[in-house]
């Protein structure tokens, strides 16, 4: 489900939204009608490590849906997703686990390829920004490839929550479930959360997917 702003919306600058007169209209809306944008949004969660060293969907899983809900525990969580000591497969299951235990369908399955396409890119920034706005975290599927600074070398397949963002979206707030040494001795230098860029977190996904 695409979800577009309200209303047909235009960039200008300061950070405002202008409401787009329609081609009916006979006159630019009134300065009154200016939308400020949030500038930087996090949304109130609680941070989990993962409990076993494949439980990174849980664990992203469980800090997505404490933004909205008391979650179940990692290993309910984990029979959802069909985790298994490979992982969990996919973030389709992220997104049908979501759904059920938040009692909607506000969550899908958004594909970005490697390298991400400049629309995929716009539409990771758009996700982050409306999403978390109305009170829903994101996961992301990310493998690396690229990561953060401190993360251990090697390919990495890995799930992390999305809870904000900062520079009207340009930046993404991680809560990264294997942060603060819970994935293991070579984790100890990630930070429970962290700020990226968001051109970062998109090339990060490539590949993979998110729920938004």
């Amino acid at each position: 489900m695409t979800r577009p702003l309200p209303l047909a919306l235009a960039v200008v600058s300061a950070g405002l939204l202008v409401a787009a007169p329609s081609a009916s209209a006979t006159a630019a809306p009134p300065a009154a009608h200016a939308v400020r944008l949030a500038a930087a949004k996090t949304l109130p969660f609680t941070w989990y490590g993962q409990e076993r060293y494949y439980y990174c969907g849980p664990a992203s899983t469980k800090m997505a849906l404490s933004a909205r809900m008391s979650p179940p525990s990692q290993t309910t969580l984990g029979a959802s997703l069909g985790t298994t000591t490979d992982g969990t497969d996919d973030i389709s299951n992220v997104v049908t686990t979501l759904n059920h235990y938040l009692g909607t369908t506000w969550y899908e399955r958004k594909p970005v390829s490697d390298p991400p396409t400049q629309a995929q890119r716009n539409l990771l920034k758009q996700d982050i920004v409306y999403d978390v706005d109305r009170g829903w975290a994101i996961v992301a599927n990310v493998v690396s490839g690229w990561r953060p600074p401190g993360y251990p070398s090697g390919t990495i397949y890995h799930y992390v929550a999305v809870v904000g963002y900062s520079n009207s979206g340009d930046s993404a707030v991680i809560a990264d479930p294997a942060g603060a040494g819970a994935g293991g001795s070579g984790w100890a230098n990630v930070p429970k959360t962290y700020t990226i860029s968001t051109y970062d977190l998109g090339t990060w996904i490539g590949l993979k997917a998110y729920a938004a």
